[in-house]
């Protein structure tokens, strides 16, 4: 007796499903090798940090952290005082972003705004735009202002440089809810306002918390505008990681403490709101 086709086929899908998820594990742990090496180092004690090769046994510390806490020997302040600051810089930026995306989204996405299509195209542009040639001027209009080394010269370049690809998503996911929905709230004497705030609004929340996510990990991490715009008041943390390096050697196990404080936060974040995350970049992949 002749087997189906689909007999014959069923055995062959399941082993490319078993080879691409164990080809993907496995390309997972490779990436996770640099985090796991960085984590590492940064418990280990003073004197067998920089031993080559590596040590792998030994009793672990938290020294480096209390260090790098507590500041002082060549640093300018405590590493704390720094997370507080990337905090305020990246909240305040990713707060900013969603705050002037949700309506420029919104705008975009109705039918009757005919220049739709044409500023939807150049918001995307600008995308392209390199931030690197705009730490000039920014350095330039900052220092006539009197704003050098204050929250705000951060929050709002960091804003500018994420409403495109914000606006994007925000805006292919209203495109994704039926619009009878929102000709119903206005038959029902609701105007855009209201349709948006309490129609469009909970239905945004995946989106909202994926462009959030993407924000505050740029603005988190970003470092040329933050070395440029600050001193000392607002200097968030990504600029303090160069203090461990100094013009005799560098201080590994403080270094990959400070890191890891740095990427700890971000981490926790992305695992907390991964399915919202995954959620959000679907919702308008598809029409």
């Amino acid at each position: 007796m002749a087997k189906s086709p689909s007999s014959v086929m069923e055995p062959r899908a399941t082993v490319t499903s078993v080879l691409g998820q164990s080809f993907m594990w496995v390309w997972l742990l490779i990436g996770l090798v640099p985090l796991l090496f960085m984590v590492v180092t940064s418990i280990k004690p003073e004197g067998i940090v920089n031993q080559t090769p590596p040590v792998w046994f030994f009793q672990a510390t938290m020294d480096n952290y209390a260090k790098v806490l507590a500041g002082g020997q060549g640093t300018s302040q405590g590493f704390g005082q720094l997370l507080v600051n990337s905090t305020i810089v990246s909240v305040g930026a990713t707060a900013l972003t969603v705050l002037l995306a949700v309506p420029a989204a919104y705008a975009l996405s109705m039918r009757t705004f005919n220049p739709r299509k044409k500023i939807s195209g150049w918001i995307l542009s600008t995308y392209m735009f390199p931030p690197i040639v705009a730490v000039i001027p920014i350095f330039v209009f900052a220092g006539k202002l009197g704003v050098m080394d204050t929250y705000p010269v951060l929050i709002i370049p960091y804003a500018a440089f994420s409403l495109p690809i914000a606006v994007w998503i925000l805006r292919s996911s209203i495109l994704q809810i039926p619009f009878e929905i929102q000709e119903a709230a206005m038959v029902d004497g609701a105007n855009h306002w209201v349709a948006l705030r309490r129609i469009i609004w909970p239905l945004l929340v995946p989106s909202v918390a994926t462009v959030s996510v993407l924000t505050l990990v740029l603005t988190w991490n970003e470092f040329l505008f933050a070395l440029s715009l600050t001193r000392s008041n607002a200097k968030t943390a990504p600029v303090g990681l160069q203090e461990f390096t100094g013009m005799y050697g560098t201080d590994w196990g403080s270094i990959t403490a400070a890191a890891t404080l740095i990427v700890a936060p971000i981490l926790v974040l992305t695992i907390v709101l991964r399915r919202k995350m995954v959620s959000g970049l679907t919702f308008g992949a598809v029409k």
